[in-house]
């Protein structure tokens, strides 16, 4: 622990974005309920992955030649909920990310010209690859909490362990999409190919 002390206080630019990430996790776990085991998402545990979310934006790069600049607002999709769609909604509630206030929207296409990050649900299996394929043209940041759609190409998918939440990343997907993801990131996630 006194390597990483002393290698935040060599960096202090990243010590905040760092912080802030290891306090959400920290807080998250110390007081974390795990999602239930059939595909409904607890509204526990949409509220974490809203915080992650959140947080994992401001270590994240999008690709400067397919992302939106001009946006007035940071668009979150979500595929196929319209629960999870108002959910997102009270908890982003006068949230910002990116500097940009956060507009929820209900997608049930493949088509995501509006979206920043498209939330993927269990709801989108029969279309997740024409989804992925449309994010990865249009620099959109994946999102998901379902079994084996972190392999699929979901760029972060959610998971349990332990009773705790977890997150994987792909980072081939990432990669070949563009986005530079902040090493601090990987340290606390699973790598999935």
């Amino acid at each position: 622990m006194d390597g990483l002390i002393w290698k935040i206080k060599l960096q202090p630019r990243r010590m905040s974005v760092f912080s802030v990430l290891c306090l959400l996790l920290l807080s998250y776990w110390a007081s974390a309920l795990a999602a239930p085991k059939n595909n409904k998402i607890s509204t526990n545990s949409v509220s974490v992955q809203a915080a992650l979310i959140k947080n994992f934006t401001h270590l994240i790069k999008w690709p400067k030649n397919k992302h939106k600049k001009n946006n007035a607002t940071f668009r979150l999709c979500i595929h196929y909920s319209k629960k999870l769609e108002q959910q997102f909604k009270t908890i982003f509630t006068d949230k910002r990310i990116k500097g940009k206030p956060v507009d929820i929207q209900n997608v049930n296409s493949t088509d995501l010209n509006a979206c920043d990050l498209v939330y993927i649900t269990a709801s989108s299996i029969e279309s997740i690859s024409h989804i992925l394929k449309s994010a990865h043209q249009r620099g959109i940041l994946t999102i998901s909490a379902q079994d084996g759609y972190g392999q699929q190409g979901i760029h972060i998918n959610f998971y349990e362990s332990n009773e705790y939440m977890a997150f994987e990343l792909n980072k081939h997907a990432l990669d070949s999409a563009g986005f530079q993801v902040s090493t601090q990131l990987y340290r606390y996630a699973r790598i999935v190919k």
